[in-house]
């Protein structure tokens, strides 16, 4: 392990070798450098034909990724993409791949009524508008800087027609009771999958006491979104952090505490850098069924994430 990872919390290095015995290594590794940049398509401003034009006549360099569609990596530099009129004018989305991934599990379609919990500042708000433009999408923010770059990315984008509130997510339960198809929970979490050393700030914050006070969030918001979902209804939950309490320990407080209300759905990934979800956690074992989540292990272009898609059975 090169030196310059001691510059992370040693108790967090201490806490990924056992989260990932046999590759906390190169998860390590991962954090020396800056992930190669990704951008995704905008849908409702052009086609993937015509995009691939307009970056070859820009003369940006790229590689298109087999998944998702219409995600690609950037190799020519951010600042002069930024220059180009595709960016400026919202025909694509800069975004980790690994953050994708949570609506493509979602699977949005042109019938579905979506809320996007925690939506600010918007990327995933704008892809799932940007994959079932005529579905009724609900986007909720209650921090009011985020909440304005929210609205900004929507205008750039051309998505219109979501409609945004200015709210806590933990009140969706009483504003939209039983009323969504599917709910994306793209939670705040300690952030650990975006640790970077080329940038202090991702990780100066990070304490244990972080994690805890995550967590006590995360669940509030979990249970707000069971009481706004459907009967029949799917919940997926999210996050870029590693510490099993935010991820594998929330869903299986949440499938404990509504019993045989919810199930937990096998999930696809098309990648080799992923892993089923931990079995445990110390002392804690989990039910059997969160074998069934995923955790996206990160690479040079991809963050780490934690996804698990549910099924709301009854209410």
């Amino acid at each position: 392990m090169k030196e310059a990872i001691y510059k992370l919390p040693q108790e967090f290095l201490d806490k990924l070798k056992k989260i990932y015995p046999a590759c906390h290594q190169q998860i390590s590794n991962t954090f020396l450098s800056k992930k190669t940049t990704s951008f995704r398509i905008n849908n409702l401003k052009t086609d993937l034909s015509t995009l691939r034009k307009l970056l070859l006549e820009e003369r940006v360099r790229f590689k298109e990724l087999p998944h998702p569609k219409g995600a690609f990596l950037l190799k020519s530099p951010l600042r002069e993409f930024q220059k180009t009129e595709m960016y400026q004018n919202g025909l694509i989305y800069v975004q980790n791949v690994s953050s994708m991934q949570p609506v493509v599990v979602l699977c949005p379609q042109d019938q579905d009524k979506i809320l996007d919990l925690c939506a600010a500042p918007g990327a995933k708000t704008t892809q799932i508008v940007s994959l079932a433009p005529k579905a009724e999408v609900i986007a909720i923010e209650k921090v009011h800087i985020r909440y304005y770059k929210l609205l900004a990315n929507l205008k750039t984008q051309g998505a219109l027609a979501v409609k945004t509130f200015l709210l806590d997510g933990i009140w969706a339960r009483k504003k939209f009771p039983e009323y969504f198809d599917k709910i994306l929970v793209d939670t705040s979490c300690s952030a650990e999958g975006r640790f970077c050393l080329n940038n202090p700030r991702s990780f100066k914050y990070w304490k244990a006491r972080k994690v805890k006070e995550m967590v006590h969030k995360q669940k509030k918001l979990l249970h707000a979104a069971f009481f706004a979902l459907k009967e029949g209804g799917i919940l997926v939950y999210s996050t870029c952090t590693f510490s099993p309490e935010e991820n594998e320990g929330i869903i299986d407080w949440f499938i404990n505490k509504f019993k045989e209300k919810v199930e937990i759905l096998p999930i696809e990934l098309p990648f080799r850098n992923q892993q089923p979800g931990l079995a445990g956690w110390k002392e804690k074992r989990f039910s059997s069924f969160l074998k069934l989540t995923k955790r996206i292990i990160p690479n040079d272009f991809m963050e780490g994430f934690f996804i698990a898609k549910l099924k709301k059975i009854s209410a």
